[in-house]
């Protein structure tokens, strides 16, 4: 693969864990510690945009609701009296704004709203960068501020962009074509391209042509369709209706949950080129084709370079209503003589019928822990943190002896009749009233079942301690067997900064 193609999927990947972890954890302290209380409209925009003198650039940004309240009266502003936009970029606010100003209306919590605008330099020659600024309000009041940089060449270049994806809604096991419109918006021509859709969680696409293939990208699902054919400046293309894009959800999602999918184009050199066609060589099935929409000509490209990445891809959501999981709690036995160390693995399991929801902007599965007396704590699974409840986090302590309960993430979509476990290890003391601990498990909107939400995690003292190996108290829960769910630190470092983190750019 093509080391353009490559830095295209970790860029949608890296894009998937901001939508997924990132944005999350911004919106983790609102529930976690009431620190976002307040509606904030956040603007994601890229750093830099180039534009070529006289060619028209379309720049699209997102605003994101990072709060768990609903913000009314939005609105977006670009530039101001004291930042105006410099009159030679051409710039062109969206049709329903006035004086630069656009009314967006509410956001509900987690809630992403695109927005775009053009640009068309006039002029000759480069100039130094310009900037727009974007400021975000809520109800009247800053919510916002951020700035893009405009930089213009006069000697132009490809420059892919596609076109937004309407979020959709799917019920579990059901499928739809997702539209496709790539524009070349610079002014050379570029003679071969890559589609790109990648969906985390087992969202799948759906393209079974000879001319796509499917990659195996840390969990992703991936699959990258060529197109040996140019596409001239000035020129964009859709798919034909009898080969559509399409995605289909697994009979076995989690809902209420909105998916994150990508959808990226990118320009492809001969060798990536020449490497798929031996790769694919004899592959069944109808061929994904370009369907012009625009004709021009162009001087073909010395090398395959865009001008402006950032819009090479689209984000979509694929929205699924509520399922059914009954996440059942997983206990243990911590066993071994008085002085010794004793391990466990404790959490939970997944009865079905649906896969668990993954963590998003409403919901964080976890799994409380509490420690049985006569132990003290050596080492926690690093997925955990000291706590009842994520509305209780306890990150002033600094001896795992001083621990008596933990909160444990689970920063992953559990499928059915699958564990999510966490090791756990403490020292057994010699104490004189041992009583049992508790696993309990928070299986959200989709667990109707409360009755195995909660189980025993017990002490047993071995052969050479004292009580001559007799069980202590409560029901052994039995012990688990090794293995679990794959490590997702990611997530807890996640969580972790977003408790610290304020937003500064708010005014009282």
């Amino acid at each position: 693969m093509t080391m353009r193609l490559r830095a295209l999927i970790n860029r949608l990947a890296l894009t998937t864990a901001a939508a997924g972890l990132t944005l999350t954890g911004l919106a983790t302290p609102a529930q976690a510690a009431s620190e976002m209380d307040f509606a904030y409209v956040g603007i994601v925009v890229p750093e830099t945009v180039t534009v070529v003198n006289g060619q028209t650039k379309t720049v699209k940004f997102d605003l994101y609701n990072l709060s768990d309240v609903a913000a009314e009266n939005v609105t977006v502003a670009f530039g101001s009296a004291a930042k105006p936009i410099p009159a030679d970029l051409g710039f062109t606010a969206p049709a329903e704004c006035a004086e630069n100003v656009c009314q967006v209306g509410s956001l509900k919590p987690g809630q992403r709203r695109s927005v775009t605008f053009t640009l068309k330099p006039t002029g000759s020659g480069t100039t130094p960068a310009s900037a727009i600024t974007l400021f975000s309000s809520v109800a009247g009041k800053l919510s916002d501020e951020t700035s893009l940089a405009v930089v213009r060449t006069a000697k132009g270049g490809v420059d892919l962009e596609i076109d937004g994806v309407t979020d959709m809604k799917l019920s579990p096991g059901k499928s739809a074509d997702v539209p496709v419109l790539i524009r070349n918006a610079g002014d050379k021509e570029v003679k071969a391209l890559g589609l790109v859709l990648m969906a985390p969680y087992g969202i799948t696409p759906v393209l079974d042509y000879r001319n796509c293939e499917r990659l195996a990208e840390g969990g992703m699902s991936v699959i990258v369709c060529v197109f040996n054919e140019g596409l001239a400046g000035g020129g964009a293309f859709t798919l034909p209706a009898d080969t559509p894009l399409r995605i289909k959800v697994p009979a076995d999602a989690a809902g209420p949950f909105d998916y994150p999918a990508y959808v990226g184009a990118v320009g492809l050199t001969d060798k990536y080129v020449f490497d798929f066609a031996k790769r694919t060589a004899g592959a069944a099935g109808k061929e994904l084709k370009m369907e012009a929409l625009l004709s021009a000509t162009a001087e073909e490209p010395d090398v395959v370079e865009d001008l402006n990445e950032d819009d090479n891809y689209v984000h979509f959501t694929v929205s699924v209503p509520k399922t059914s999981a009954d996440s059942a709690a997983i206990g243990g036995v911590l066993r071994g003589s008085i002085g010794s160390e004793a391990s466990v693995k404790v959490g939970l399991r997944n009865n079905g019928p649906s896969a668990v929801i993954p963590p998003g902007i409403d919901w964080m599965p976890y799994v409380h822990v509490k420690l049985p007396t006569g132990v003290e704590l050596t080492e926690a699974d690093y997925r955990c943190l000291p706590g009842r409840s994520l509305t209780d986090i306890d990150e002033t302590v600094q001896d795992p002896a001083d621990v008596t309960d933990l909160v444990c993430l689970v920063i992953d979509s559990v499928k059915p009749d699958k564990k999510f476990l966490f090791d756990i290890s403490a020292e057994i003391i010699d104490s004189l009233d041992y009583k049992a601990g508790a696993v309990t498990v928070d299986g959200g909107v989709q667990d109707s079942k409360s009755g195995n939400d909660k189980a025993a995690l017990t002490v047993k003292l071995t052969a050479g301690g004292e009580g001559g190996g007799l069980p202590i108290t409560g029901a052994p829960a039995g012990l688990i067997a090794a293995g679990g769910a794959a490590l997702l630190v990611a997530g807890a470092i996640a969580f972790r900064s977003a408790r610290r983190r304020r937003i500064v750019t708010v005014v009282e």
